[in-house]
């Protein structure tokens, strides 16, 4: 089912993201850019296209509060577009496009034989969204690489989102060797980061943006405000 993207739903920085088939990407940066909403608006669009996505968190009770409801929100305002075109099961935390059968399955990490035993329907997981990727270990990411095996016409992807904490962490020790400071992004073969801001999300209200700009606590400020390791 061809959904043609409105870039209006969009902001600039993620919407030539929609197609990006890298292996490993990151959305990283500061409150209030817009990265999270953007991975659900994606994968909405990519479930009708036959992904199988799996969206996780550390711990399990924190999905349905957060990504959940961001992905809800992504198909609710495709209405009336979207209207009927997928099965939502609330309690099962599972949610399937009609038109191919392709889902997306929710889960905490917390939950690791859960984990291992998770699959789609029809076909192999595609994809893997770690939502707050800083609060998984290493260990977590590496068993997650490995769910995405199988034969699919779909490049297989892992994203990690988060706000970023000190560069003690595995994950920028990890991915961000080639790093620039003061860069917005980078692309190789295998992995693609995308740093953003509240400045990135013209949906913010004003309050909203007032609030990081005043922001005078330094780290708060650099983390929250910045999006800087």
């Amino acid at each position: 089912m061809a959904i043609k993207p409105l870039p209006k739903l969009y902001n600039d920085a993620y919407y030539r993201r929609l197609k990006d088939d890298t292996r490993v990407q990151i959305y990283f940066g500061g409150a209030s850019s817009g990265k999270s909403y953007f991975i659900a608006q994606r994968i909405v669009l990519d479930t009708l296209n036959g992904r199988n996505t799996l969206v996780l968190r550390n711990v399990a009770r924190t999905i349905r509060g957060s990504c959940w409801n961001e992905v809800i929100k992504a198909i609710n305002a495709l209405k009336p577009i979207l209207r009927d075109c997928f099965r939502v099961s609330k309690s099962e935390m599972l949610i399937t496009a009609m038109n191919n059968g392709a889902q997306i399955l929710f889960a905490g990490l917390d939950d690791v034989e859960k984990i291992k035993s998770i699959t789609p329907a029809n076909g192999v997981l595609t994809d893997i969204w770690i939502e707050e990727a800083t609060e998984t270990s290493y260990d977590d990411f590496k068993q997650l690489e490995k769910r995405l095996r199988g034969e699919s016409r779909h490049p297989k992807r892992i994203t990690l989102s988060f706000n970023p904490v000190y560069k003690e962490h595995w994950i920028f020790g990890q991915f961000f060797g080639n790093w620039q400071d003061g860069a917005s992004e980078y692309h190789d073969d295998g992995l693609s980061i995308l740093k953003t801001t509240y400045r990135d999300n013209r949906f913010l209200t004003d309050d909203d943006r007032a609030a990081l700009e005043n922001e005078t606590d330094p780290y708060y400020k650099a983390v929250y405000s910045e999006g800087n390791w």
